[in-house]
């Protein structure tokens, strides 16, 4: 379950889908920021066209005004050279009403003069347009001064004044009068009338918001059109410090009204003509442009972002479509990936086949999904040879309609070499004419309940056998005990017999093959006991070598004619963890298998070395781990092993021998001791040629080899009480003179429950107690425990035929100093008492 708190990260479509939308909002807005930048653009172009067309308007009415002025005052200055001339030459010597006449005449030719007058050199007005002169004073006026003293050339105009006479607004162009000599007496004035100048103006079509100026070049106002007296005789220094220059903002000083303004010089004259327009008439059209440009352009941009919108809107049911379509895909390939199924579909016209990602997985092909044709794909999978047959043939019959739908189980070569088992249903769509056109199905992967089947067949092998070893072990455990007295007594009376027969007599000779025969049945009864693995004694380090070596003698002198024995033995002092007695059933087993399949004779080898394995290896009869070994090898020159009897050799009682020439067990006790040792068991036959089997045991270190000991003579007892209690009267007979010439007292008793009453009776009486296990009243280890409540020191030897570990586990913890195994001999119950009783040498 995946946490939630975690980020998911992004799938590809939906980067995809993100980076799609990002492009189509980037890409409207760019659109829609280069219209609107556009439009900008019209709107600038527009303003400055329409402030272009303004001052071009400007300009051309300030240069015609000006010009217009410029003649109207070079007429007044004209009029006022001519006067000049004039009175110097004629008028000086007329009349003073002559002279007023003549004025007069001359400035009814100009409208702007109001008057035009003759000041004498003193300053005082001697004639005049509108005579009779009055003398008036003008010394102090402006005029006067820069004429008489030369501080002008030629004409000059005043500032404006009030005419005194008529107190009207006016401005005076004078020259200097001269005699003939060049001295001053005098000065010509032309009174100009700034009424008419202003009437002149208001003839020009200005336009609403337009207004224009008559200024001096010091930026006195000397008329308006339209008239406003309150703004005349304003000074506007800053026209007059930039006249000449483009057309530039100006606030009106009296209202604020924001005006554009151009200014043109008034030829040979200190004055100005400013022509104006509030911005407001100027931009008017502009600002009505704007607005529609400002509409239009909200009205697309508004277009534009709802088309964007809708793109993206479209986009995401696209995307949402997309992503349901993609869910519904993961989903059906996580319930396919849930369901541990592959799939596949063929199109027959083609021949091309569709591979889905776990199909090709368990194919072992390198692609997460393949479409290729089904002869390419077939040519890459490797199906079992023994399989391929029933593979091709479950297609064909189902193409053919022979069957309603098609399964095969088939194994599938990994990468790694190991076989993956499958199992394919499917079937075919055919058309109107029933020819198939389609082939689709699914595969599933059984490779568990293949093994799962075979490790059921091998428990159920497995159980068989442990019924077997079930029985085989009640069988044991039940002919044990019998047996085991039956031969105790004839290999003790035999021992005792032969002790006393005479060397090289015939009942030496009779006896020793009663001791044959009873050592045989012996043997007989360990291989029964050990198969059904009831314990044959307890592990401790054995010397291999010497245990083959003593096996090879003993059959050294049984070789049947015909029949070689080679070995090579190179162990050393290795050991394994074991009993003696059960590699010496191994060795005389495999030994006895192999002369019985040389009939004709042949060569049987044996060898014996130590192996250090640095990887696992496999074997016929399970792996062996990484470690130091000893490997036995057994090998004949017989007619070898047929393969449908090498799956059943190590089968309890199965043999290929005739009627009592086996019994089935060997092999299956090899088998038993080798898995009880940790070994591995390695077989190979080739028929006609012979078998070879390979003992592979782990090696527990090194030890001596103790056979080279050679017995010394039996320990005596010295007259020691021994208690013997054993319900077979042939073997307590046997067991008491047996402890009787080993120098025991013994005292015998049939019976669990006599022999503890005569305890109890007597306990200092005995020094020792031997007591066998299965009795019928009170078992050898309840006994023991008895007793040994009674006598917690007195050593105990418990005796009995099948034993096993866990009597010895139980003899253990009750104290029990040993456990012996019938039957027994001479030696063993000799070396046993005299440990027991602290006697041996």
């Amino acid at each position: 379950m995946s946490d939630s708190s975690q980020p998911t990260p992004a799938s590809p479509a939906a980067a995809r889908f993100r980076r799609l939308r990002r492009g189509v909002v980037g890409l409207g807005a760019l659109a829609v920021l280069a219209y609107a930048a556009s439009s900008a653009y019209d709107g600038w172009r527009a303003y400055r066209n329409a402030l272009d067309a303004t001052e071009g308007e400007l300009d051309n009415e300030a240069r015609t005004l000006a010009e217009q002025t410029a003649w109207t005052f070079k007429a007044v200055d004209l009029l006022l050279v001519d006067t000049a001339r004039w009175y110097r030459d004629d008028g000086i010597r007329m009349s003073s009403e002559h002279v007023d006449e003549v004025l007069a005449n001359r400035a009814a030719g100009v409208r702007q003069i109001r008057a035009l007058a003759i000041i004498d050199a003193q300053g005082v007005q001697r004639n005049r347009s509108t005579g009779p002169a009055i003398p008036y004073d003008v010394a102090d006026r402006s005029y006067f001064t820069a004429q008489r003293d030369r501080t002008v050339p030629g004409a000059f105009m005043s500032e404006p004044i009030t005419t005194r006479t008529e107190n009207r607004a006016a401005i005076v162009l004078s020259r200097r009068l001269d005699d003939a000599r060049g001295a001053f007496f005098g000065v010509a004035a032309a009174v100009v009338d700034l009424e008419e100048l202003q009437q002149v103006y208001r003839n020009v079509a200005l336009g609403q918001g337009s207004a224009i100026d008559l200024l001096r070049d010091s930026g006195a106002l000397l008329v308006r059109v339209p008239s406003d007296s309150a703004v005349v005789g304003r000074t506007y220094p800053t026209i007059a410090a930039d006249s000449g220059r483009a057309m530039r903002p100006l606030v009106d000083p009296v209202d604020g009204t924001p005006n554009f303004v151009v200014a043109a010089r008034v030829r040979d004259t200190p004055l100005l003509i400013a022509v104006t327009r509030q911005q407001s008439v100027a931009l008017h059209g502009w600002q009505e442009q704007i607005i529609r440009l400002g509409i239009r352009t909200f009205l697309v941009s508004l277009l534009g972002m709802l088309t964007i919108a809708a793109l993206l809107r479209q986009l995401l049911r696209v995307e949402s479509s997309e992503k349901a379509l993609r869910e519904s895909e993961e989903r059906y390939a996580l319930a396919m990936e849930g369901a541990n199924e592959g799939h596949w579909d063929w199109d027959l016209a083609s021949d091309r086949i569709f591979l889905s990602p776990k199909m090709t997985i368990w194919a072992s092909l390198s692609t997460d999904s393949l479409s290729t044709t089904r002869s390419a794909w077939r040519a890459q999978v490797a199906i079992h040879p023994h399989d391929i047959a029933r593979f091709e043939k479950a297609a064909m019959d189902h193409l053919k309609g022979l069957t309603p739908r098609y399964e095969c189980e088939y194994r599938v070569r990994q990468a790694d070499g190991q076989w993956r088992w499958l199992l394919s249903r499917g079937r075919c769509l055919r058309n109107a004419a029933g020819t198939p056109y389609r082939f689709v199905g699914s595969t599933i992967d059984i490779t568990a309940e293949k093994h799962a089947q075979a490790d059921k067949e091998t428990l159920e092998a497995q159980l068989r056998q442990s019924h077997k070893m079930e029985a085989i072990g009640t069988l044991a455990g039940g002919i044990a005990h019998d047996f085991n007295n039956i031969l105790g007594a004839i290999l003790g009376y035999g021992e005792m017999a032969h002790q006393h027969s005479a060397e090289g007599s015939a009942l030496r000779r009779y006896l020793d093959n009663i001791l044959h025969a009873a050592g045989r049945a012996k043997s007989l009864v360990d291989r029964i006991l050990g198969f059904s693995r009831s314990g044959l004694g307890e592990r401790a380090p054995v010397h291999v070598q010497s245990i083959i070596e003593e096996t090879l003698e003993l059959l050294a002198a049984s070789l049947p004619a015909g029949v070689r024995l080679e070995q090579r033995l190179l162990a050393g002092n290795a050991a394994v963890i074991g009993d003696a007695t059960q590699l010496h059933q191994v060795v005389m087993n495999l030994c006895t298998n192999a002369l019985h399949a040389m009939e004709h004779g042949g060569v049987l080898s044996v060898a014996l070395e130590r192996i250090d394995l640095h990887e696992t290896r496999l074997l016929s009869r399970g792996p062996v781990a990484p470690g130091s070994y000893v490997r036995l090898t057994v090998s004949d020159e017989g007619g070898g092993i047929p393969p449908e009897v090498s799956e059943r050799i190590f089968d309890p009682f199965f043999t290929t021998k005739g009627v009592g020439k086996g019994t089935g067990l060997g092999l299956s006790v090899v088998h038993g001791i080798v898995t009880d040792l940790g070994g591995g068991i390695d077989i190979d036959s080739r028929l006609g040629q012979g078998t070879t089997f390979e003992i592979w045991l782990p090696v527990a270190g090194e030890t001596a080899d103790s056979s080279q000991e050679k017995p010394g003579e039996l320990p005596r007892g010295h007259g020691a009480v021994v208690m013997i209690v054993d319900d077979e009267p042939a073997l307590l007979a046997l067991a008491e003179e047996t402890l009787a010439e080993l120098g025991y007292e013994p005292a015998g008793f049939n019976s669990s429950a006599a022999a503890l009453q005569a305890f109890r009776a007597d306990s200092r009486r005995f020094e020792a107690v031997l007591t066998d296990e299965a009795m019928p009243d009170l078992v050898g280890t309840e006994l023991a425990r008895e007793i040994r409540q009674l006598a917690p020191s007195i050593p105990i030897l418990l005796m009995s035929g099948y034993g096993g570990a866990l009597l010895t586990q139980r003899a253990a913890a009750i104290g029990i100093n040993e456990v012996l195994r019938k039957p027994l001999r001479q030696r063993d119950l000799a070396d046993s008492l005299a440990r027991a009783l602290g006697t041996m040498s």
